[in-house]
């Protein structure tokens, strides 16, 4: 399977060289990269390796469908950050009471995730991938979005949405 990551820092771009002209690298997750000098002011806060980011949020991302596969909730929702905005508008307690419900009635649950592009900007990120998800008799796959923010060293989600 080829997988590709692409990070967004600034005006600067690392994609696949088959998107186009400009300062273009492949970059499979643990591969090294060289970093990129910052262009913009924006750009100077993120981290002094652009790659070494790219790959602790592609850790938080498996590492959250993980504990969702596990039906490890606890884990599970330790991945959303204080300041998650729960979707439809529904209070974050009454979100974490349905989550943990939806999750612990299962028999199973297994979270895949391909195609995976992160971008990078400072301590944010997004990160929009397919994911498929089956659990008993269901089986879905979709798009997702993740919106995370570095909160005391860790990368946790502050949005998801489907679409990307």
């Amino acid at each position: 399977m080829n997988r590709f990551l692409s990070c967004v820092l600034g005006s600067t771009l690392l994609a696949p060289a088959a998107f186009g002209a400009g300062p273009t690298t492949a970059v499979a997750p643990g591969a090294p990269v060289a970093p990129i000098a910052p262009t913009t002011p924006a750009a100077a806060a993120a981290p002094a390796d652009p790659a070494a980011g790219i790959r602790e949020v592609e850790s938080a991302v498996r590492a959250w469908a993980a504990a969702w596969s596990a039906r490890d909730v606890t884990r599970y929702l330790a991945a959303y950050a204080p300041d998650f905005t729960p979707p439809r508008g529904q209070d974050r307690k009454a979100w974490e009471a349905d989550r943990r419900a939806r999750i612990e009635e299962k028999a199973a649950i297994s979270v895949e995730i391909d195609s995976l592009v992160i971008s990078l900007k400072g301590q944010a990120a997004t990160a929009s991938f397919q994911q498929t998800y089956s659990a008993d008799k269901l089986r879905e796959k979709s798009r997702k979005t993740l919106e995370l923010q570095r909160v005391g060293g860790r990368w946790l989600i502050r949005k998801e949405g489907a679409g990307g």
